[in-house]
C-alpha cells in the first residue's frame, strides 16, 4: 500500500465508507486516538514499572479497537464493559498503593509522570472528541466511560510512577 496517495491533498480525505472533510468529527476523533497511542506508546518507554508498562501496550491494543467502533464498518462493539472492569479494576489495584492526595498536584515531577500526563491530556481531548461524534453517530455508550476511564487511569499511573 502506497503511503503517499495524493487523495488528501485538498480538503477532504477518505474514511471506510465516504469521502468527509478532514475536520469532520470522526476525522477528529480518529486523530486524536492516534495521538493518544503514540503518546502511550511514547510513555511506556520511560516507565518504571513494568505492570504500567504492559498495561499501556494493552491499551493501544484495545484503542485499535474503539477506532474500528468509530468507524462503524462491523455491526460489533469490540469495546465492552469487560474492558471497562479491567480498567477499573487498575485503577483500584494502584491507587491503594498512593498516599491519600489531599490537594491538587503539579503534573510531571519526572519524565514518566510527565509522558502520562501529557497522555492523559490527549484522553481528555479525545473524550471530548467523541462526545462530538456522538451528536452526529450513534456510538456504543460504554465507550464514554471506557474513554473517561483511561484518563483516569493515566491520572493513577502518572502519580505512581512520581511516587517512585
Amino acid at each position: 500500500m502506497k503511503i503517499s496517495t495524493k487523495s488528501g491533498d485538498h480538503i477532504y480525505t477518505s474514511s471506510i465508507t465516504s469521502r468527509v472533510p478532514k475536520d469532520d468529527s470522526l476525522i477528529e476523533s480518529l486523530g486524536t486516538l492516534d495521538e493518544l497511542q503514540a503518546s502511550l506508546m511514547l510513555a511506556s518507554h520511560y516507565v518504571r514499572r513494568e505492570g504500567i508498562r504492559n498495561d499501556l501496550h494493552r491499551l493501544v491494543q484495545e484503542l485499535f479497537l474503539l477506532g474500528q467502533d468509530l468507524l462503524q464498518y462491523e455491526e460489533v462493539n469490540h469495546i465492552t464493559k469487560e474492558n471497562l472492569k479491567q480498567i477499573e479494576s487498575n485503577i483500584d489495584a494502584y491507587e491503594q498503593m498512593l498516599p491519600d492526595q489531599t490537594s491538587f498536584i503539579l503534573p510531571g515531577n519526572n519524565l514518566p509522570g510527565s509522558y502520562l500526563h501529557l497522555a492523559r491530556t490527549i484522553a481528555r481531548r479525545l473524550e471530548r472528541r467523541i462526545i462530538s461524534l456522538g451528536r452526529k453517530q450513534d456510538i456504543n455508550p460504554v465507550i464514554f466511560a471506557y474513554i473517561n476511564r483511561i484518563s483516569d487511569l493515566l491520572y493513577i499511573y502518572a502519580r505512581t510512577e512520581e511516587e517512585l
